[in-house]
């Protein structure tokens, strides 16, 4: 589900369709409302001088939310609104939109009257038995507000349609295309994980102190940042008593647990907790008298944190029922969280960071004379070799499904391997991926009989034609918003935690 959430995402209609929609519904539902809570005059952002209303783009990202939770049903989870930051690629979306209805202005883009009111007339909200309904639209708020909207709309999207209709494929690009997309392959891969090729290094100790001496910013850094790893957490030394519950029990056999739990209750005291525990307890501890040693705050279920946060050394718990069964707590001990002053660990935090150092030093200078060598045409194999890297086959596949068995849908190395040929098999470079490099080199190639080929190729072209179209108009869009003046004015907590039920127009 989330994947097709992405797909739909990397469409460059998607959105741009998704907001025309969206102003069409606002031009019929939300003329003359505004946002009770922040005002219809303020502004989200500004585009070469022109606005963003917060009301426009509250109600633009109410409809967005509202089509994830469609797209979801019972998966939706408000952390997605975060995870995929909706509020913020909806404000990136009206500023691209923003720009594409000024470039239309200014190239002179007009929609008439005659042709708005025909728009009009054609929308389903104003038809009455098959006919437009004059006196229903007569009843519209800020009619002329919302009339000037549309008729911004159709401008832009009428722009927008003349560039991409201007956008061909060459005979040559099409005709490569298609035998890529067409080709069945195989792959000769290796991947290169520099990090554990690296050889281990030994630090001289004058070479650590200066390096220490050097770099105090540095390890100051590190240290402030992995506080926690520098960081004793508060713990607990205690002993349990468990009488367990098994999995998805009857109310019978919980009922009896909880009657075992209160006899053990009754005579239970601090003297003889260890004793009932190797007697009566199912817990893993029963055999060490329940003792459990010193666990970490936190690690434990809830009700058994919120039981210890109330007693005090040497106190036994009342009976506590969590998921697992019922337990009794003994609190032998605790102590407090505790930060290890940056003094003891200045040696160890030097060592990391220089070896670090020096094995990225390593890594980049084994990378590039690798790299060196397959741009020159020169075989790297024997090197991969000596180091004991498997150089491995992919099998034969489609090249056209876009993933390379054993790799992924990688979409650098796809581009890589459609610039190979049986004349330039090895790739010239290395692609990186997840941490690791990846050294391409093609075995075999293969195009179909051409009458079953040709089949494809319509498809083909008009896949590889909005390929294109998308961009050449993310690139444009891309430098229209370089040369723009635009001020995002902070978009609010309250903005961002927006839910299709908590959103208002």
């Amino acid at each position: 589900m989330l994947e097709a959430i992405r797909q739909k995402k990397e469409n460059l209609f998607y959105s741009i369709v998704l907001i025309a929609i969206i102003f069409v519904m606002i031009f019929v539902y939300g003329a003359g409302k505004s946002s009770s809570k922040s005002g219809e005059g303020a502004v989200v952002a500004w585009v070469n001088g022109e606005s963003i209303s917060q009301r426009e783009f509250q109600q633009i990202l109410q409809y967005r939310l509202m089509q994830y939770q469609q797209m979801l049903g019972a998966q939706y989870d408000e952390k997605l609104i975060s995870a995929f930051r909706i509020p913020e690629s909806t404000l990136e979306e009206l500023i691209k939109y923003k720009l594409l209805a000024q470039q239309a202005n200014n190239r002179g883009f007009v929609v008439s009257d005659g042709e708005l009111a025909d728009k009009i007339r054609t929308l389903p909200y104003f038809q009455k038995d098959g006919k437009f309904d004059a006196e229903q639209y007569l009843k519209l708020p800020n009619r002329g507000l919302e009339e000037g909207r549309m008729r911004r709309e159709m401008e832009t999207n009428r722009w927008q349609t003349y560039l991409l209709d201007r956008v061909r494929l060459t005979p040559e690009q099409a005709r490569k295309n298609h035998e890529t997309s067409q080709a069945k392959m195989e792959l000769a891969y290796a991947k290169i994980d520099f990090n554990t090729l690296a050889p281990a290094f030994t630090l001289e100790p004058k070479e650590m102190e200066e390096f220490k001496k050097n770099s105090a910013g540095e390890i100051r850094s590190y240290y402030d940042s992995h506080m926690k790893e520098f960081t004793d957490p508060a713990a607990v030394e205690i002993r349990k008593i468990r009488v367990g519950i098994p999995f998805q029990a009857s109310d019978a056999v919980k009922g009896s647990a909880r009657t075992k739990a209160q006899e053990i209750q009754k005579e239970l005291t601090a003297a003889n907790f260890e004793a009932l525990a190797k007697s009566k307890s199912d817990d893993e501890y029963a055999k060490k008298g329940g003792y459990a040693g010193w666990v970490n705050r936190g690690t434990l279920e809830k009700p058994l944190e919120d039981a210890i946060d109330k007693m005090k050394q040497g106190e036994i718990s009342p009976l506590i029922e969590t998921n697992f069964g019922y337990f009794f707590i003994k609190l032998e001990n605790s102590r407090a969280s505790k930060v290890i002053p940056m003094a003891e660990k200045l040696d160890s935090i030097a060592q990391k960071l220089l070896k670090d150092k020096k094995k990225l030093e390593w890594t980049n200078q084994e990378r590039k004379k690798i790299e060196t060598s397959l741009s020159e045409g020169k075989s790297i194999e024997s090197q991969l070799k000596s180091w004991k890297v498997e150089i491995k086959k992919t099998g034969t596949f489609n090249f056209g499904e876009g993933n390379i068995p054993s790799i992924g849908p990688v979409d650098s190395i796809l581009d890589g391997v459609a610039e190979l040929s049986k004349s330039q098999p090895i790739a010239k470079k290395l692609f990186y991926s997840q941490e690791n490099y990846y050294y391409i080199k093609l075995l075999s190639f293969d195009l179909p009989k051409s009458a079953e080929a040709d089949k494809a190729r319509d498809g083909e072209e008009k896949k590889l034609l909005a390929s294109l179209q998308r961009s050449l108009m993310e690139s444009w869009q891309d430098n229209l918003k370089k040369k723009a003046k635009i001020d995002n004015e902070l978009i609010s907590k309250k903005q961002t935690e927006l839910t299709p039920e908590t959103a208002e127009n």
